[in-house]
């Protein structure tokens, strides 16, 4: 169908009042031609540009009047004539949705103050001047608001979703109806600003969002505290967290142990927030060799948020900053050697912008760091890196999650074999990080490829699809990757070579004791931190016994501390790798230190007295410390030789419990210890151990010697025993 079409001459309005109406007028004569009816609206276009066309009988015929802003909108002018022709909507013209930017007609002063509007107020007159009237994208439309000259301009279009399936994407233009939902938005001039409670718009994240597609597992709790202490007050029109009286928390620090998710977070959620494009740094990038370039950098990844805060004012988007690694460039001021100064530099320029004299409130660093504690304190106040969130090892419920999200894609193509149980492989894989189980993860399916592959012969033909992922490849994993903050095996294995032998009802008793007080610290809420010292004379069994205990305790952190450990350390090394292994044990919700020949550990000698005053300062408050966090409990077992030095140096009385070593002394101790080891006829053993009864020996000079008689003799003899017992100093 040909739609009527006229040439007219575009002229002024009939009269003021109708400047603000966004119409054009026609004489009556032409409204009919044009075939418009009375109550009805007619519709022109007029190069391109759609007008809704009223009758005004002041409006000479062939002649169509537009105001100002209409005809620079439709680029006419009042000496050139132009072709009106009726426009009928098409099905589906009406529009879902329209985003206007809403600014004054002329630019205002720039010592004019700021006049804030309701959009409440903005929508009902707007709906009231200018029903059921077509609009589209790049529009300006004039109005009177209380006075004042403004102009709207259409920023966004969308029509309504007519449930034929088909995405609804953005339209040139459509109708405004009743239903439509308009936005308002400020304009470029900063000086307007529109509030509004719609906290649809605020939204941050996508309505999508969710951890599966983070690829997060273990960090729900974790992800919950960012939100409500970050995010949370942001979903809120920005005039009511204004007249709450408080700014928007522009910083958070995530820290935590290697490979528990920091990064994963923040390089995932970029994808998932409606905010500016995030940039996200890794801090050495920042440094440069210049003289002030690095604190040029900077300010650089603050522009955009400095230019859209001037623009925009309250209603600026939010701007997020990812530093990964940031303790690389904001380390304590003053702690740097190099005399540049760099650092220094970096971290002033940093404070300036987040909480200086024009600090910004449409920005959110985030921070990323292993090493909390080189990090200026400076930066971690509030009101700047304010938030401290711990991204620590997951629990049984995280790890679970973890194994779901790495084992997914194999699960659903069919590799992965039914009998794998996730639940049991979380509650095997204590204190593994996110990143090591991706680890075990990879090294089972490298077993299970592994069979698939003749390495004698590679260029023999496989069913390279046939791959299947079994409980085994698992198991063999798990014995394959360790967890950097799990149980260190080897280093208690080597104590306790020759087993532990229950050699009297004193021995047992000392064990008893030991593994009562290993069991109160796992189950009980009340006991976050338990000392125990052994003591007993050198070759007793201490340290062995310390290996058993902690060994068969299962924590999911074990390490041991011993003098051999840190030969050639400096006094302050030794304090700081002292101290790292306790901040290791704090990351883990069960942990057993064993300090392990104390005196030694302090370079004690009797000749003198001498031993290091700063370890044992240091040594005497990380024993007295408690675990930081809730629900953490440690188990701190210590051995000694010399108990009075600990008395003399005040170190003895910060243990909770302190247990003796005995010694073999009665017939019946010897006799358990030797018929364990070959080469020992009853006889012999009958014969030694009567002659052994109350002598003290202890149990680990008792081995030494059994076997160096082993060694000699086969059977052995009682003369072959007490010769090597006497040439170990142990027997006149």
């Amino acid at each position: 169908m040909v739609e009527v079409g006229y040439s007219f001459k575009p002229v002024n309005l009939p009269s003021q009042e109708l400047s603000f109406t966004n119409l054009g007028f026609v004489s009556p004569q032409d409204f009919a031609n044009l075939g418009g009816q009375s109550g009805a609206p007619l519709y022109c276009d007029i190069k391109g540009c759609i007008f809704t066309v009223q009758s005004h009988e002041k409006v000479e015929p062939m002649s169509i009047a537009l105001n100002k802003v209409q005809r620079e909108y439709a680029k006419v002018g009042l000496s050139q004539d132009v072709f009106a022709k009726r426009f009928s909507p098409p099905r589906g013209f009406d529009l879902s949705s329209v985003k206007i930017e809403m600014d004054f007609l002329q630019k205002p002063p720039a010592d004019m103050p700021k006049l804030e509007v309701k959009e409440e107020e903005v929508d009902a007159i707007f709906r009231a001047r200018f029903p059921n009237q077509i609009l589209a994208t790049g529009q300006p439309i004039a109005l009177d608001f209380e006075g004042k000259l403004i102009k709207f301009t259409v920023q966004e279009c969308r029509h309504l979703d007519l449930g034929d399936g088909k995405p609804v994407a953005k339209a040139v233009m459509g109708l405004l109806n009743s239903q439509t939902e308009i936005e308002f938005t400020q304009g470029a001039s900063g000086k307007l600003h529109v509030l509004s409670n719609k906290v649809k718009q605020r939204s941050i994240f996508r309505p999508d969002f969710n951890f599966e597609e983070l690829g997060i597992g273990g960090l729900t709790n974790e992800f919950g505290d960012i939100f409500r202490r970050a995010f949370a007050a942001r979903v809120f029109p920005p005039h009511i967290v204004r007249d709450l009286g408080i700014n928007h928390v522009r910083g958070m620090l995530l820290y935590g142990p290697p490979g528990t998710g920091k990064t994963l977070i923040a390089r995932q959620l970029a994808k998932f927030l409606k905010a500016a494009e995030p940039k996200i740094i890794n801090g050495p990038e920042i440094l440069n060799k210049y003289v002030g370039q690095s604190e040029e950098n900077i300010r650089k990844l603050f522009e955009d948020a400095e230019n859209e805060q001037k623009t925009q004012g309250e209603n600026s988007q939010l701007h997020i900053i990812i530093f990964d690694e940031i303790d690389a460039i904001c380390k304590s001021r003053g702690s740097s050697k190099d005399g540049t100064g760099v650092h220094d530099g970096v971290v002033n320029q940093l404070l300036s912008k987040i909480d200086g004299v024009d600090a910004l409130n449409n920005i959110l660093l985030i921070g990323m760091t292993n090493r909390i504690d080189m990090i200026d304190e400076a930066l971690l106040r509030p009101g700047r890196l304010e938030i401290h969130v711990e991204i620590s090892l997951p629990d049984e419920k995280g790890r679970v999650e973890i194994f779901n999200i790495h084992t997914k894609k194999m699960k659903e193509k069919g590799y992965l074999d039914p009998s794998v149980l996730i639940p049991e492989l979380a509650v095997q894989s204590k204190n593994f990080a996110g990143a090591e189980i991706e680890g075990l993860v990879r090294s089972a399916t490298s077993f299970a490829l592994n069979r698939k592959v003749d390495i004698q012969n590679l260029g023999t033909q496989a069913d390279f699809g046939n791959i299947t992922v079994t409980q085994e490849d698992f198991e063999q994993a798990l014995l394959e990757i360790r967890p950097a903050h799990g149980q260190h095996f080897n280093e208690f294995e080597l104590c306790i070579q020759h087993g532990i032998t229950s050699y009297s009802t004193e021995f047992d008793a000392v064990l008893s004791t030991s593994m009562s007080l290993v069991n109160q610290v796992r189950t009980s809420e009340n006991t976050p931190l338990m000392t125990l010292l052994v003591s007993g004379g050198s070759g007793c069994g201490k340290t062995a016994l310390a290996a058993q205990i902690a060994q068969s305790s299962d924590y999911p952190f074990v390490r041991r501390i011993a003098a051999e450990n840190y030969v050639g350390y400096s006094e302050q090394a030794k304090i700081n790798m002292i101290a790292k292994v306790f901040e290791d044990a704090y990351k883990s919700s069960l942990s057993c230190i064993v300090l392990d020949d104390i005196e030694r550990l302090m370079d004690y000698v009797r000749i003198g007295p001498r031993f290091s005053n700063a370890i044992l300062q240091a040594l005497f408050n990380l024993l007295k410390r408690q675990p930081p966090k809730k629900g953490r409990r440690l188990l701190i077992i210590g051995t000694t030789s010399d108990p009075r030095f600990l008395e003399e140096a005040e170190l003895l009385q910060v243990f909770n419990v302190c247990l003796t070593m005995p010694f073999l002394s009665q017939p019946d101790h010897f006799k358990v210890v030797l018929q364990k080891q070959p080469g020992y006829t009853p006889a012999v053993i009958e014969a030694i151990a009567a002659q052994l009864s109350g002598r003290r020996i202890g149990i680990k000079k008792m081995l030494i010697v059994a076997e160096m008689a082993t060694q000699q003799q086969n059977p052995v003899t009682a003369e072959v025993f007490f010769e090597c017992l006497r040439n170990s100093g142990s027997f006149e």
